[in-house]
């Protein structure tokens, strides 16, 4: 039993105490490795899928790899042991090191500091012999890197320069104390049969995260006290202690798997569905589902109940023991607030009866969500998840959360434990960061692990896009994850780079099986599988569906007051805002009644939260008839993907062939009794004539040709819905995409659109190139040596064309200047400036022009600010009501060249819908 006159306790870990419990000022340093090194085993101990895997990869039994995951959780802060950190508190100062911590100031990455300390010297941290140490290195970096990123190596490091940084004393104390941890935790003495280096490395991405998450609830003051050493005859006594802290620590934070359900459920318990399951959905629900982790991928028309199969697929796979709960990522926003309101009414039924499971929305603008907002203190004072700061209680009595949906407090505190939540929806953005060198990009990785990782849409991202979506299905793959993949539109090619990739993190290549033309369709990929499933479309539901080309959108605008005339619910689809806005004016000057919606993305967050829920109230599947009759919407892509709208009349601008099925998945997209008018796709574009240059597209939409630059797969999808004249659904629609995106499909193509054609793949090329300079790799382990961690820049998870800045809309009211959305959030000041945000296009509004009268309160308002919010534009707004519908005008400066004073127009039902130079 190893004393407490060990030098190591003369080190401290951490000397900031909480207001609220000022005694004791410090918390040894021995003392905080072991509650790390405790809540590690509170979390392996309740995460026994979690801990099978890494046993699996390390080759040693459950008890052994838990042993061996505490010791190295505890040597996670062995670089502050050095004398330069220890000189952060002077008064706290070793006096072993006999010197003025005064001349020891300045900046020490400790853990930087604990991995130099492992290379200089691998046998004296006690791991088994028979193993190299470069093989546990990945491992080393891993726990050392616990702050979100590996260790940076210091150039010419010595031994010389790291005593000048530990102090041989320090270095002493170090390796004392890992002897100590040794013994104390019992690590192995060896491996047989030792774990390949490969699997070492895959392992070291989940023990990283581990590391991250057991440091942030091991540091938690609430949780884990500061104690004197006087209180303790022993180390064996605290780490009794630390055991037991933990286990409430734990089970307050919410981050353990809840029971998943055991019995196998049907639609109807599942979802409420009382229609009879697609021919999909009952393939999804009696499919054999293979071995270990698998990639499933459903292809079916839009409007199919792809998302419904999906849950129930993930139901199946959690309650097999695959998973422990799952995560759908979805192209936008807007799409992930609409899948989190489906996913709330459905995600209780995959756990267990009593199971208090936790939901996240994972984006930038979650705190906005009406949905998730209550859902975020649903569980604070129920019992089983409280605020990060409640004392640790032993025992949970508290009666059941009747929320309908909750989400732990310490998890719902920060977007990066969003995938901590045993069920969760967002944009693909989030899950992409996992495979960035973004910091706590681990904490994620440790998440996804063990959810079923749903990608929606999985055709709706750029090549950069793509290829960021394969490393993370190899990754997910690679730690023993599965995957389910949704399209309707999927093109081969991208089918088969996405299955290659899980295949490559599974370890295996894949066997070219042929090109599979059916449709609908599922594949399964999997150890020793990988099987093509043709499905049977919906009875009732395949359809002919007429395309008629219109020219201009002045015929266009005939058309839709035409329809909405006849009591219609149009939808007029544009590929620009500016574009939308000319024509909801024109279509508002012609005095419709009522008058049409518009809907895009250049609305103040607070008020596109309230146009979208009104889109959906008016044409979703439960708007009534009533409503309906002769409503018109104006609208950008904002509503082509996963919003589940419903149109008796659509018109839209010309776009890729995929993009073009994706919006005609809106007309008719229910059964509707009161239906009227003919079912007809209205698409408007310039003829696709043989001798087309690369004028073709811009000559007939200006704006828009900088939005789908690959003027050519324009000119296919023209000439293919031309030859056709129908989208026969589901039976043609591979057809359909294969004849612009296929192998062959270039060499239809006018010799005028061949050097635009080449351009533009030249450039897709390009940026997966840059995406896979980008992105982790997954066989080098979570190391800094080499590769995306070496770059100095922020990693983006897109790649655009047209940057983007986000102004912050803002009133002039009683001297000080208040958040435009002031009203909707009076007393929550971040929130209402993030709900007064709008993003535009750099190029057009480069920097503030606040007037002079107003710069005093625009200084005092921008103090509430975060470092975050920086680059973040103030316009201040003026004219008309607060709250109401006049338009208010605002000033800023021009990007570009040639900087201008510009003026901005913005009015509650437009958006922001002029910005022009001023006068």
């Amino acid at each position: 039993m190893p004393s407490l006159d060990e030098p190591s306790l003369a080190f401290w870990g951490k000397a900031r105490p909480l207001e609220s419990r000022p005694e004791p000022e410090w918390h040894p340093l021995a003392f905080h490795c072991l509650d790390v090194a405790a809540v590690g085993r509170a979390l392996l101990e309740g995460h026994r899928g979690l801990t099978e895997w890494i046993s699996r990869k390390l080759r040693l039994s459950p008890d052994d790899a838990i042993r061996l995951m505490c010791f190295l959780l505890c040597l996670h802060d062995i670089g502050k042991f050095a004398k330069k950190f220890q000189a952060k508190e002077p008064k706290r100062f070793p006096r072993c090191f006999d010197e003025d911590p005064a001349r020891l100031s300045g900046f020490f990455d400790h853990g930087a500091g604990g991995m130099r300390l492992y290379d200089a010297d691998p046998g004296a941290f006690g791991l088994p012999e028979n193993i190299r140490p470069d093989t546990w290195r990945p491992l080393i970096s891993s726990v050392t890197g616990h702050h979100g990123s590996p260790p940076e190596p210091r150039m010419g490091e010595t031994l010389l320069t790291l005593r000048s940084d530990y102090g041989t004393e320090g270095i002493r104390a170090a390796h004392e104390f890992i002897r100590l941890a040794g013994g104390l935790l019992s690590i192995p003495a060896q491996f047989s049969p030792p774990p390949n280096r490969k699997c070492i490395r895959r392992a070291s991405y989940a023990v990283a995260g581990l590391a991250v998450l057991a440091d942030w609830i091991g540091s938690n003051q609430s949780w884990f006290p500061y104690r004197n050493p006087d209180d303790f005859d022993s180390f064996d006594a605290y780490w009794d202690y630390a055991r037991k802290r933990s286990t409430g620590a734990v089970r307050k934070a919410g981050v353990l798997p809840v029971p998943r359900r055991r019995d196998r459920l049907g639609y109807e318990a599942l979802i409420g569905a009382k229609s009879v399951p697609t021919p999909m959905q009952e393939w999804v629900l009696n499919a054999d589902l293979p071995a270990g982790p698998a990639l499933f991928m459903i292809e079916d028309e839009t409007g199919s109940g792809k998302t419904e199969a999906a849950l129930m697929l993930a139901h199946r796979l959690m309650n097999s023991g695959r998973a422990d709960g799952l995560y759908v990522a979805l192209p936008t926003m807007a799409t992930a607030n609409a899948m989190f309101d489906r996913l709330v009414l459905a995600y209780r039924h995959l756990f267990a009866e009593g199971a208090r499971p936790s939901i996240a929305l994972a984006h930038g603008a979650r705190g906005m969500h009406e949905g998730f907002r209550p859902a975020m203190a649903a569980m604070a004072g129920s019992g089983r998840f409280e605020a990060p700061y409640a004392d640790v209680a032993e025992s949970d009595d508290a009666s059941e959360t009747t929320a309908s949906a909750a989400c732990a407090a310490w998890i719902a505190g920060d977007r990066r434990r969003t995938f901590l939540a045993d069920a969760g929806a967002g944009t693909i953005d989030q899950a992409l960061l996992s495979v960035l060198p973004s910091r706590h990009q681990s904490l994620r990785l440790l998440g996804l692990m063990r959810r079923v990782l749903i990608l929606d849409e999985v055709h709706a991202y750029d090549a950069y896009m793509q290829r960021e979506m394969e490393c993370l299905l190899e990754f997910q793959a690679g730690l023993g994850g599965s995957a389910i993949l949704l399209s309707a539109t999927l093109p081969l090619s991208i089918r088969e780079r996405l299955t290659d990739a899980f295949a490559k993190g599974r370890g295996s290549k894949e066997a070219r099986l042929g090109v599979k033309m059916d449709y609908p369709m599922a594949t399964v990929c999997a150890d020793g599988v990988h099987r093509f499933v043709k499905v049977a479309g919906q009875p009732g539901r395949g359809r002919r569906l007429p395309v008629r080309f219109l020219r201009t959108s002045a015929e266009a605008l005939r058309e839709v007051e035409r329809a909405a005339g006849a009591g219609q619910a149009v939808l007029y689809i544009r590929n620009t805002v500016d574009d939308a806005l000319d024509a909801h004016a024109e279509l508002s000057a012609r005095g419709l009644d009522p008058q049409p919606e518009l809907f895009h993305a250049r609305f103040a967050l607070g008020d596109r939260l309230k146009v979208e829920k009104r889109v959906v109230d008016l044409f979703g599947k439960r708007s009534e008839p009533a409503g309906r009759a002769g409503r018109v919407l104006v609208a950008t892509q904002v509503v082509e993907q996963s919003l589940d709208l419903d149109f008796d009349a659509v018109i839209t601008d010309l776009a890729p062939i995929d993009l073009v099925i994706q919006r005609a998945g809106r007309l008719w997209r229910h059964n509707r009794p009161e239906r009227q008018g003919r079912l007809e796709l209205l698409v408007v574009g310039p003829k696709p004539v043989a001798d087309a240059d690369e004028k073709w597209f811009g000559q007939a939409f200006p704006r828009a040709q900088y939005v789908y630059r690959n003027h050519a797969r324009l000119w296919l999808t023209a000439r293919t819905l031309e030859d056709s004249g129908v989208i026969v659904s589901p039976d043609d629609l591979r057809t359909l995409i294969e004849s612009v995106y296929g192998d062959e499909a270039d060499a239809r193509l006018p010799c005028g659109l061949q050097g635009t054609y080449f351009d533009s793949e030249g450039k897709a090329g390009a940026e997966r190139g840059v995406a896979t300079t980008n992105t982790l790799n997954l066989a080098r382990g979570y190391v800094w040596d080499g590769g995306a961690w070496d770059l100095d820049v922020r990693t983006p998870t897109r790649l655009v064309d047209d940057p983007q800045v986000t102004l912050r809309l803002a009133r002039f009211r009683d001297g000080r200047i208040e958040p435009y959305a002031h009203a909707a959030a009076p007393d929550d000041a971040w929130r209402a400036w993030r709900l007064s945000e709008v993003n535009v296009s750099t190029r057009r509004v480069g920097g503030e022009a606040v007037p002079p009268a107003y710069a005093d309160a625009a200084k005092a308002a921008k103090e509430s600010w975060t470092r975050f919010d920086s680059d973040k534009i103030l316009v201040v707004l003026e004219g008309g009501d607060v709250g109401g519908d006049a338009t208010l005008y605002g000033s800023a400066i021009s990007g570009g060249a040639n900087p201008a004073h510009i003026r901005l127009s913005y009015n509650p039902r437009d958006g922001l819908n002029s910005i022009a130079q001023s006068s």
